[in-house]
């Protein structure tokens, strides 16, 4: 049975020993895999694998080393297979150490809040064993920092939690000097410098204990211009008073942290979304490594309101602390991430001196949250360059419009429309079931002309509940006449549109024009053929756009060359077609459509 190794160099080991793995970037497509763990489509693995300036032969480099790989791996159990749009790596029973180190770190915790100190410790002293060398080795593929960085992180956090536990077991001497070696190679920390300290004093070296007080005081202050926290300092002073109580094992548990609680509050009617909610759960809870967690949808899909669900539903697993923070990408005027480290520093300590770069802001915000059970909300991001200095030591939800493909670690989630079941339920939840049970088949048309999008029904149950004496079917007709108008004119319908006009915004101008010309027909499937007729682009240009149309979620992917679009999404697109590409342009593509279905009639 073939085994994985991605906590040192990366390797594939058989029964007969190590397999050749070629070229770097071919280690780094398996690394890759492993990771993920589910299908990668290959625009993905393209980005990883190059970032933004990718060889135009990437796709066909892929193909040839997931050919290589797959020849390697033949005959060891596991087995790369080609999915609709991408690689996956069929584990099939086959070990990875970075699963076994996830497991055994797992184990410790279990150990830990049963009060096992011992056997917590034996389980981190197992998980650090696994690893054999820096994360990743021999991988330059571009998605490998990132990746290194989380796994290195959760490897300090395991030993920092073992540190504890021996001093817990009363073991200070044992580890005193691999503690000194830690806080040589990090000395700015103040956790392990606080373990250091009081392993040095049990061992009677108080002197020293004082000694490396010192050493970080005036670190921080010079590099950082912080000082020590308040645990750490009541620490010194204990020392300096000659406090024997320090020397007592049972000090050495866990710091009480600052537990802030900023997520907003839930929303009294969530509705539906059962599988979206288990699998984010999922991934937040799962054991070992730092859990990050994505959704992304069209603005009013509810990310937000998700997200803030979860974090609510999964309090408990949360003890230090849920944060939040709005980086506001809707507004047009994102919060910077220096700006943003800036507030949830403060969030964990107040009177906090902020450094003065975002660099030493996000090592700092990284440190301070190391090791803590606290969940962290990242809410409307932008960019990857606005979220990476942002991300935690600690689990994490980011949401956004699209996938920030330079953030390899995230779990991205699409979060599509509602079924027209969950929309009905949203519905009555906020107009009554009463009220929408009495006029079931208007109520139906009423959703299934919002389209599932859940802004979009809230708005429609909201004005049901502003005109009491209205019946659903004469809202529905209103709704209706305000699709047909060539100016939106209603506020409600305004609040709608809004989500729509902020994505066509983000798209190029060949996706733009697509997006508006190819919704004038009446029918909302469109073709790759029927674009390049109502377009004059090419097909290659055509489908580009379209898959572009895709990934901002204004249009739906039936199959490799055909489109929907949402009702709600294409009244929008037609009216923005007449007021951007102008009437002339209209009926030259409708035009280009006749002769196109013509020709194939």
């Amino acid at each position: 049975m073939v085994r994985f190794t991605l906590l040192g160099p990366v390797r594939v080991v058989m029964d007969a020993g190590d397999v050749a793995l070629g070229t770097p970037q071919q280690r780094g497509l398996l690394a890759l895999l492993l990771l993920r763990n589910t299908p990668v489509p290959i625009d993905d693995i393209v980005d990883a694998l190059w970032g933004e300036d990718p060889p135009a032969s990437a796709h066909s480099t892929v193909r040839t080393y997931a050919a290589r790989l797959r020849h390697v791996l033949a005959g060891g159990g596991a087995e790369l297979r080609r999915s609709a749009s991408g690689y996956h790596l069929a584990r099939n029973g086959a070990g990875v150490d970075a699963d076994e180190f996830d497991r055994l770190v797992g184990t410790a915790r279990e150990s830990r809040h049963s009060g096992d100190i011992a056997g917590a410790a034996t389980a981190l002293r197992a998980a650090l064993e696994v690893w054999s060398g820096p994360a990743l080795g021999g991988v330059r593929a571009d998605f490998a920092a990132t990746q290194r960085t989380r796994l290195e992180e959760s490897r300090r956090a395991a030993r920092e939690q073992l540190f504890d536990a021996e001093l817990a077991l009363g073991r200070h001497e044992a580890i005193r000097a691999d503690l000194g070696a830690a806080v040589a190679d990090r000395p700015l920390d103040e956790r392990l410098t606080e373990l250091w300290m009081a392993a040095l004093h049990r061992s009677g070296r108080t002197v020293e204990a004082l000694e490396a007080f010192r050493r970080l005081r005036t670190g921080l202050h010079d590099q950082l211009g912080l000082e020590p926290g308040a645990e750490l300092q009541r620490l010194h002073q204990r020392l300096l008073q000659g406090d024997e109580a320090v020397g007592e094992p049972e000090v050495t548990a866990s710091r009480p942290a600052a537990r802030p609680v900023q997520i907003p509050p839930d929303v009294r009617d969530f509705t539906g979304r059962h599988a979206e909610v288990d699998q984010l759960c999922r991934v937040l809870t799962e054991d070992g490594g730092i859990p990050v967690a994505g959704l992304t949808g069209l603005g009013g899909a509810g990310k937000t309101t998700l997200a803030v669900h979860v974090a609510h539903l999964l309090a408990d697993r949360f003890p230090d602390g849920r944060m939040y923070l709005d980086l506001r990408a809707r507004t047009g005027r994102a919060v910077s991430a220096q700006e943003a480290l800036g507030s949830l520093l403060r969030s964990l300590r107040p009177d906090i001196s902020l450094p003065g770069t975002a660099a030493e802001r996000s090592a700092l915000w990284r440190t301070m949250t190391a090791g803590r059970r606290m969940l962290v909300v990242l809410d409307d991001a932008d960019t990857s360059e606005q979220v990476e200095p942002l991300l935690p030591g600690c689990a994490v939800v980011v949401t956004a419009s699209r996938r920030l493909l330079e953030l390899p670690a995230v779990a991205w989630q699409r979060l599509g429309p509602l079924s027209d079941q969950e929309s009905l339920r949203l519905l009555g939840e906020i107009a009554g079931h009463r009220r929408v049970g009495a006029e079931p088949d208007a109520a139906r048309e009423l959703v299934t002309a919002c389209s599932g999008h859940a802004l979009s029904v809230r708005v429609a149950a909201a004005r049901l509940l502003d005109r009491p004496l209205w019946t659903i079917r004469q809202i529905m007709e209103q709704l209706a006449g305000d699709l047909r108008a060539p100016v939106v004119m209603h506020e409600d319908c305004k609040i709608v549109d809004e989500p729509i006009r902020r994505a066509e915004a983000r798209l190029g101008p060949v996706a733009a024009e697509v997006f508006r010309l190819a919704a004038l027909a009446a029918s909302p499937i469109r073709t790759v053929a029927e674009v390049t007729a109502m377009t004059g682009l090419t097909r290659i240009e055509a489908r580009g756009a379209l898959e572009e149309l895709v990934d901002a979620h204004l249009v739906e992917a039936l199959d490799i060359d055909t489109y929907r679009y949402a009702v709600l999404i294409q009244a929008f697109a037609r009216r923005r077609a007449e007021q951007v590409e102008g009437p002339d342009r209209c009926r030259a593509a409708l035009a280009g459509l006749s002769r196109r279905l013509v020709a194939v009639a």
